[in-house]
Formats: structure tokens, C-alpha cells, sequence
């Protein structure tokens, strides 16, 4: 119910303003006028009398410019004071006035006739269009949207707009003070009604094109800022009423008084749309702001270009001043738009034809006024030929302005698409600076961000086991993106996240083609950064690996061997001193020194091994591999449970050829570590080794066991160590399911390393 009495209520102000309007003119035609227009402003307001300054022809007998101090015998002091007064008998006809004029005084009568209000209103229906339109619009917005807030401050503000602006233009006449009431009407609908624009502006700022935070946090704050605006102009309108001793000097005062509120509120509600502008975030609401910003430039622009500015420089504007009403008209189109239109996709189309068509405009215009001021110079005043010349002139201009706006447009909306060349060379420029990955991802979002205007650009960097990590972000993430691959030599390696521009549902073909050549551009970039740090984790791993083998070797040497070489050397001493007296002793402790040597070498053989197995030296990589597997099936069981697993080793060419040390013993690992996959976790029959040389070397090893699980990636630390084995050489292992069944680990090794002769 609340909301269908606030809506009532909104409706009935629009009403009462729009009625309160027809009320003033019906006044204005409805009774005799003597035409006297009064000017608004103070200097027309004085303590004598008031000064006519007629838009209508004034009675005859009357003058512009004339004073009129006194009408039947009563001064306009008096008139104005009597205004509510009803028992005062007024005059319906004409009278006599009194007026000065040449420095002289005289009694004129004056007989009032119909009023020339429709020559007025022809002279003003820029003016009037303006305000049926403002007030079609509000009522129009208020139907579709009524539980938008900014509907209603629309409305509030349409009440000011169409409520005073006919009858200010309309003016009060000297027979309007006689006769009372038109004058009171017009005061009214002039000054408070009038007023309730002001405020209305601030709460169309504070709601449009949603509501602020604080109105939601204060719901008292709007209807205190309509209290304050109106309180605030009678509290002055009042206050200039006991400083003034006439009441025409304080009618005269009434401009000035709204200029108290006009002034600071106009100021207040630019400067909360402004700052809300720059806080708004979603796009949508971006948009709305950003049409409603044309509207307003539009109507400045239009303002300047069609009256101020041409009047300035030739005396005359381009339209007729009957036209001036026009130049608002596209502020309120645009927040009816905004307001009523959920999704504002080609606004930023407008903003750019607006932009360069309204440059253009300002540039033909001024191109045009120039060239009529300087020819006016040079070949004196011929109309004819100075404006046939002067119009060649200004279209010469407007082709190369126009392209000129159109790349500036284009640039400032879109950054460099139009040059990709130039896109290109700074994205290079960056990364060739920006060497560090820390450095040189970031370096790739901002440079596609700044160079395309793009409001969010993400780059995410795609790891070997498939999982995506954002490396760099640039701007605030959005609903709407383009994801664009990042693939090298086939491989995916991870994908740029465009956000699209406000406005915008896709990129266009043109801007598609080049975001896919940065695309290839960064995905290089990336594919080198991976392998700068891959090459990076590579030393650490095997910095890591050499100080834990020297920890285990001096852990072994220390807490192994040294203990038995100690043990060994006390003993042969004990026998040394046993040997001439207890020669049995002596030779018993000789027994128990052979084996302690033993025992020691057997020790010092596991490090030996540890280090590069012997086999290597001895039989070379396929007969190490031969060994391995005829000690393999040697074994009945492994933990109780029966093998059954059949080898096999296949080496082309046989023998192999030399290789690299470190390439042998990771060969040798990574064959050895896959063999025994196969026969703890593969439930396999059968196993096929083949090693093949030629520029690489190449190990496969398949077995037909129960295969890789569907959905699972292969992980392992015996994997893993296999992983690590080839890449400390250069190489690569990939594990993958074979046919039928079974699995197959592949390693692929460089035969030359780098830094070998």
C-alpha cells in the first residue's frame, strides 16, 4: 500500500504542476491586458514603480522602457502589497496610469484589451516544446519503471521544468499586479514550483541510474535535501523581505534568491554524478552514465555552436532565437533512456559518431566564422561574396577534419587497432625489457590493455600437468570475456581472458585477427618464460640433488665406513701385540679383520653403485639392462606374491653406440624404474624394452598389464624421479595408455649435451 500511495502521489505533483501551468496562462488569456510585460530581473523592480519590457506588444499609450509608478490612483506599491487582498475593487477594464518617461511624468489611460498570448508563446515554443517533452518523458518512465527511484526524481524534477517555464517565459504585465491574481499565480509557479527543480537535480544524482548507498543507509536524506532547498529559499525569500522597506524591491529580489539555491545545489548534483561516475564499477550502469554525459555535452555543444558563439563573433546566432528551448531537449532524452532501457549496447557507437559528428560541427562552424571575419577584413562588407567564400572554405575544412576527429575518436575509444604494426612493436618492446617472468607477464596484460583500451585483460600460464594458474591481471574482472588460447608448436600452454568493452557483445572480425597474432606473440613469450623457468627449477633440482647425494655419502662415509676402517685398524693392533706370545689370539683376530674388510668393501661396492652402477662400465647400457632383467626373472615372488612377467630387450642398433655418461646412467634409471612399474603395479604378463639410437636415444617401455586409470593423470615419485632423470639431460618422458591394454613409458634423450666435446 505504501507503494501505491507513493505512486499516487508522484502522480498528483506531476498534475498539480502541469495544472498549475494551464492555470497561469488561462489567467494570462482568460482577462484584458494592457501587454506591459515587466522585465524579471532587478533593475525592472524598484521602489518607484516597475519598467516594461514587453516580449507582446504593450497597449497604446504605452512604451518599452517606460516607468509605471501609479494605476487608478494607486501606486504599484500599494497594488502589489493588496495582491491577496479580495475586497479591494480592481479594475477589469483599463485606467489610468501613471508613467515616466524622457525624464518626464504623465497620466496615460489605458484601455486593457485581449492579450497578445498566442504571439508570445509563437515567439517561445522552443520553450513550451521543451516542457510538454519533459513532462511526456517523465510521465512516460514513471508508467514503465515506477519502482525505480530515478523515475520519480525525474518526475519531481519534470514538475519544476514543465510547471514554470511557459509562464516565466509568459512574464508578468502591469495589469497582472492590478488585477492580483494572475500575478500571485505566476509568483508562485515561477518561484516555489520553479524551486523544486534544485533539489530534484541532487536526487536524480543520488538514485540515477541506481541508488546510492547512503540513501539506502539514510532513508531520511532525500526528503531532508527537498526540505532544506525549499526552507532554505524561504528562509532567504523572507529574510530579503524585512531587508527591503518596498515590496517591488523585494519582488526584484526574487532572482537573486534563487540563485542562493540554484548555484551550490547545481554544483552539488554535478559533483555526485561525477564521483559516482568515477566509482561505478558495472558496466552497465557505466553505460547509462556515459549516455546521459552525451546528452548533457551534446546540449552544451549545441548551445555554443548554434547561439553563444556566433552571436559573440557576427552578431547573430544560426538558429532563431524562437529555436533556444531546443538545446536542453537531449538531457532529459537521455536519462528517459538510460532509465527505461536495460541494456545500452550501442552506446558507445553513439559516443563515438558523437563525438567526432559534433567535433566536426564545431570545427566546420568555427572554420566558417573565421573565414567570414577575415574576408569581412579583407573585402569589406559584400554579404554574398563573403558567405559563398566563407562556406567553400569551411567544406575544404571538413574532410581532413573529420578523418583527423575520426582517428582521434577511433584512438581514444579503441587504443591502436587500426595499427597493429605499431601494437606488435610495443608488445616486443616490453617483453625484450622485461625480461624477469615477474615482470614480463604483467607486461603482456597492460600492454594489450593500454594499446586496445580493454577494461580487464588476465593472462593464466597452463603447467605441464594441465592446471591453469593467473600469472597477471590487469583492471577489475567482469562478466563479460573473450578467452583467447595461447598455444606453441601445437601445445597449449595457457590463455588470455579479454574483458569486453562497455557496451560491446563480441570484438569485431578486425580486432578478432589481431588479438589472435598478440596471442601467438604471447604465447612465445610464455613458452620461453616456462623454459627460462624450467631451466630454473632444473639447477635447483640438481644443486639439491649433489648436496643431498654428498650428505648421504658422508652420512654413509662417517657413520659406516669409518666406524669399520676404526675397528679394523684396532684390531690389526691387538694383533700385532698378541702375535709373538698368543700367536691363536693374534690369528683369530686376523680372522675377524678379513671379514670386517669384507664386510667394508661389500659397503664401499653399495656406494660405488650408487653413484653409476658398475654394469654400465662393464657390459655397457643394454647389457646393464640385459642383467637387470635376467635378475628379474630369477625372482620367484615379489612379497609372497608369484611374477610370471616375461622381458624382453630389443636394441637397434646393437651394440649401441657411445653415448654421454649422464645420458647412459638416466637411460638406465628411467628403463630400470619402468620395468619395475611393471612388475609391482601392472598385473602384466608381458614387458618389451626397446632402445633405439640415432641422433637421440629413445627407450620404450610396454607392458600388457591393467593400463592407467581413466580420469587419473600419472604421478608417482618412481614417475616423477623418471621425469626429473630426462629433463636434468634435456629430455622428455610421457606415459600413455597402449593398445589394447597396458601401459607404455616412452623417453626421449639427446644424444650430444651441451658442454660435452
Amino acid at each position: 500500500m505504501v507503494g501505491v500511495g507513493k505512486r499516487r502521489l508522484t502522480w498528483l505533483a506531476l498534475a498539480g504542476a502541469l495544472g498549475a501551468c494551464l492555470l497561469s496562462i488561462a489567467l494570462r488569456v482568460g482577462g484584458p491586458s494592457d501587454g506591459a510585460r515587466i522585465g524579471f530581473y532587478a533593475g525592472a523592480w524598484s521602489a518607484a514603480g516597475v519598467r516594461i519590457d514587453p516580449i507582446d506588444a504593450p497597449a497604446p499609450g504605452l512604451r518599452a522602457g517606460d516607468l509605471v509608478t501609479r494605476i487608478a490612483d494607486r501606486s504599484l506599491e500599494a497594488w502589489v502589497r493588496l495582491a491577496l487582498d479580495p475586497s479591494v475593487t480592481r479594475p477589469t477594464a483599463g485606467a489610468a496610469y501613471r508613467v515616466e518617461r524622457d525624464g518626464g511624468a504623465r497620466t496615460v489611460d489605458i484601455a486593457w484589451l485581449a492579450p497578445a498570448v498566442g504571439a508570445t508563446l509563437g515567439t517561445g515554443w522552443s520553450v513550451a516544446l521543451f516542457s510538454a517533452t519533459t513532462a511526456g518523458l517523465a510521465a512516460w518512465v514513471f508508467r514503465r519503471r515506477p519502482e525505480t527511484p530515478a523515475s520519480t526524481a525525474l518526475v519531481l524534477a519534470a514538475c519544476g521544468i514543465a510547471g514554470s517555464s511557459v509562464p516565466w517565459f509568459l512574464g508578468v504585465t502591469v495589469s497582472d499586479i492590478a488585477r492580483g491574481t494572475p500575478f500571485v499565480v505566476q509568483a508562485l509557479v515561477t518561484g516555489p514550483l520553479y524551486m523544486l527543480l534544485w533539489p530534484a537535480a541532487i536526487h536524480l544524482a543520488l538514485v540515477f541510474p541506481t541508488p546510492a548507498g547512503v540513501t539506502q543507509r539514510q532513508p531520511r536524506l532525500i526528503p531532508g535535501i527537498y526540505g532544506l532547498a525549499l526552507g532554505l529559499y524561504a528562509v532567504v525569500a523572507l529574510a530579503l523581505g524585512r531587508m527591503t522597506d518596498s515590496a517591488l524591491e523585494w519582488v526584484g529580489t526574487w532572482p537573486v534568491t534563487q540563485l542562493v539555491i540554484i548555484v551550490p545545489a547545481l554544483a552539488t548534483a554535478v559533483a555526485i554524478f561525477a564521483i559516482r561516475y568515477v566509482r561505478t564499477k558495472d558496466p552497465a550502469d557505466r553505460a547509462r552514465r556515459r549516455l546521459v554525459t552525451i546528452g548533457i555535452v551534446g546540449a552544451g555543444s549545441l548551445g555554443l555552436v548554434a547561439f553563444m558563439v556566433p552571436a559573440l563573433i557576427t552578431g547573430r546566432p544560426l538558429l532563431p532565437e524562437a529555436a533556444i528551448g531546443l538545446i536542453s531537449l537531449p538531457i532529459p532524452a537521455t536519462i528517459a533512456w538510460a532509465i527505461v532501457h536495460d541494456r545500452l549496447f550501442e552506446i558507445d557507437v553513439a559516443t563515438r559518431r558523437t563525438l567526432v559528428y559534433g567535433g566536426l560541427t564545431l570545427g566546420v562552424v568555427a572554420a566558417y566564422l573565421v573565414a567570414v571575419a577575415g574576408l569581412t577584413a579583407a573585402l569589406g562588407p559584400q554579404e554574398y561574396a563573403v558567405s559563398l567564400l566563407a562556406t567553400g572554405l569551411a567544406a575544404l575544412a571538413a574532410l581532413p577534419l573529420r578523418d583527423g576527429l575520426q582517428r582521434t575518436v577511433e584512438r581514444l575509444l579503441y587504443g591502436e587497432r587500426s595499427q597493429p604494426l605499431e601494437v606488435m612493436r610495443r608488445l616486443g618492446m616490453r617483453l625484450e625489457v622485461a625480461a624477469d617472468p615477474a615482470r614480463a607477464f604483467p607486461a603482456v596484460a597492460e600492454t594489450l590493455a593500454d594499446a586496445l583500451r580493454l577494461p580487464y585483460v588476465a593472462l593464466e600460464v597452463t603447467d605441464e600437468s594441465g592446471d591453469a594458474t593467473l600469472v597477471a591481471e590487469h583492471g577489475a574482472r567482469q562478466a563479460a570475456v573473450h578467452s583467447m588460447p595461447l598455444v606453441h608448436g601445437g601445445e597449449p600452454i595457457g590463455r588470455l581472458v579479454l574483458g569486453l568493452r562497455s557496451g560491446e557483445p563480441a570484438f569485431e572480425t578486425t580486432e578478432l585477427a589481431l588479438l589472435g597474432d598478440l596471442a601467438r606473440q604471447a604465447g612465445a613469450a610464455v613458452h620461453a618464460q616456462r623454459l627460462r623457468d624450467d631451466l630454473t627449477r632444473s639447477r635447483a633440482r640438481l644443486v639439491a640433488a649433489r648436496e643431498e647425494e654428498r650428505r648421504r655419502l658422508r652420512r654413509d662415509l662417517h657413520d659406516g665406513l669409518g666406524p669399520a676402517l676404526a675397528a679394523v685398524a684396532m684390531r690389526a693392533e691387538a694383533a700385532s701385540t698378541l702375535m709373538s706370545d698368543h700367536p691363536d689370539d693374534a690369528r683369530h683376530h686376523v680372522d675377524v679383520i678379513s671379514a670386517e674388510i669384507r664386510t667394508v668393501m661389500d659397503d664401499l661396492r653399495r656406494l660405488v653403485d650408487g653413484l653409476r652402477p658398475p654394469t654400465l662400465d662393464e657390459l655397457g647400457l643394454a647389457g646393464s639392462i640385459r642383467e637387470r632383467i635376467e635378475r628379474i626373472e630369477r625372482i620367484a615372488t615379489v612379497d609372497g606374491v608369484l611374477t610370471g612377467l616375461d622381458v624382453t630387450l630389443v636394441a637397434q642398433p646393437d651394440p649401441l653406440p657411445a653415448m654421454p655418461a649422464a645420458v647412459e646412467v638416466a637411460a638406465y634409471r628411467i628403463a630400470v624404474e619402468g620395468l619395475t612399474n611393471a612388475l609391482r603395479h601392472a598385473q602384466a604378463q608381458t614387458c618389451v624394452v626397446r632402445l633405439t639410437a640415432g641422433e637421440r636415444l629413445t627407450i620404450v617401455v610396454q607392458d600388457d598389464g591393467i593400463g592407467l586409470p581413466a580420469l587419473a593423470r600419472p604421478t608417482g615419485t618412481g614417475l616423477e624421479s623418471m621425469r626429473e632423470r630426462a629433463a636434468e639431460v634435456g629430455g622428455t618422458v610421457a606415459i600413455e595408455p597402449a593398445s589394447p591394454h597396458g601401459t607404455i613409458v616412452r623417453a626421449d634423450l639427446p644424444l650430444g649435451l651441451v658442454g660435452e666435446p
